[in-house]
């Protein structure tokens, strides 16, 4: 008798155990179903719909979320590029041109990452106006199907149609912590609806520009101004490569939009880094080629502020060899809308003999004094 106490006890004691371990798979998985049931209605990165009203949602991570921005948005013009967009105010090209315009900038973007999202945008939207692209001349002799993989995993769950890799979507702790709580608590709190506006979106106006920041620790510049270096004719594909397929393809395609397309103006510092490394003459020779390519191109209008003194030579405009202020972004949108600094056919070998002139033959130290000027 006291056998089968013990043994019903012991059963009692098992059937109590699974019903608690049923019990906890059965709270995680409510858990799971609804964390993705919020992430669907909610969608932070806009991967299924537009924002829904009443709803506050933040723009912060452009590689998960300019996709949907361009896939769901409502829009006739777009700013792209790098991070060297960041700082261009939609709402200034929209005043200019009189557009709904959004910016999807892509912080180190090949020009494929750009281009693709590009066609997102054609393939999504019927009447698009105008694009204005920045393209660096650091990317334009680069494999034409290359993209970042050193700045984290690609989203690529957030990029395709296919619904079983949205797993990595649904469950992850900064979809939780950093855009779902918020929403929420901001709609329970009566928090006023909206999105981040594309002004401020990825901008960095908040940091520091100046010579000081821009050159750091440097205090001179070892230039060989004779430094004459060439493309390899293995470069010269590649560049042709990667402008073709990445740049004029969708203009030719997309004959009714214009494309406002602008070499984004690094500083004078960067071009005394290239006369100190090399790859002074052949960055010129890949712009020259670049240029002629996109010239070709009837709904391509191309610009350069590269020989801009008041741009490229004053250090407070910077916070690094290449990137440049909010004021200088204003200023590039007004001088394109003027029709100014604009490269042509007739212009273009003047404007790069004169630049090439100008770097090459720069006063290196007077950068240099900038720094130690109060």
């Amino acid at each position: 008798m006291e056998t089968m106490d013990k043994e019903k006890t012991v059963k009692k004691k098992e059937w109590t155990a699974k019903r608690f371990l049923v019990g906890i798979l059965i709270v995680q998985g409510v858990i799971l179903v609804t964390v993705a049931i919020l992430t669907i209605i909610l969608d932070p990165f806009f991967h299924y719909h537009a924002p829904l009203d009443g709803f506050f949602y933040k723009l912060s991570d452009q590689r998960h979320q300019n996709n949907g921005i361009t896939r769901h948005f409502d829009y006739d013009a777009v700013i792209t590029g790098t991070s060297m967009v960041e700082n261009f105010r939609a709402s200034e090209f929209s005043d200019l041109f009189g557009t709904r315009t959004i910016k999807v900038p892509y912080p180190g973007a090949t020009f494929k990452e750009v281009n693709d999202n590009l066609d997102v945008a054609f393939a999504t939207h019927d009447e698009i106006r105008y694009v204005l692209r920045g393209l660096d001349y650091s990317h334009l002799v680069e494999d034409a199907q290359a993209i970042r993989t050193d700045m984290g995993e690609y989203p690529s769950y957030l990029y395709d149609d296919n619904p079983f890799n949205d797993v990595k979507y649904f469950y992850n702790r900064t979809m939780l912590s950093v855009y779902l709580a918020p929403m929420l608590r901001g709609y329970l709190s009566g928090t006023a609806g909206g999105v981040t506006d594309f002004d401020t979106y990825g901008s960095s106006a908040g940091d520091e520009y100046s010579a000081a920041v821009t050159l750091g620790d440097r205090e001179s510049f070892q230039v060989d101004r004779a430094e004459n270096s060439r493309l390899t004719e293995e470069e010269k594909v590649m560049l042709l490569e990667n402008i073709r397929q990445n740049v004029t393809r969708t203009a030719l395609d997309h004959p009714e939009t214009e494309f406002l397309i602008f070499f984004t103006p690094y500083s004078a510092a960067w071009y005394g880094a290239l006369l100190e490394k090399g790859g002074f003459g052949s960055q010129f020779e890949a712009e020259r080629i670049a240029a002629q390519e996109m010239l070709a191109c009837p709904n391509i209008r191309l610009f350069s502020f590269a020989a801009e003194p008041e741009i490229t030579m004053d250090l407070s405009h910077y916070k690094d060899f290449g990137h440049y202020s909010p004021e200088i972004s204003s200023l590039l949108l007004e001088r394109i809308a003027a029709g100014e600094n604009e490269l042509t056919p007739e212009n273009l070998d003047a404007c790069l003999t004169a630049e090439e002139k100008l770097y090459r033959e720069l006063d290196y130290d007077a950068l240099i004094r900038q720094k130690n000027t109060p």
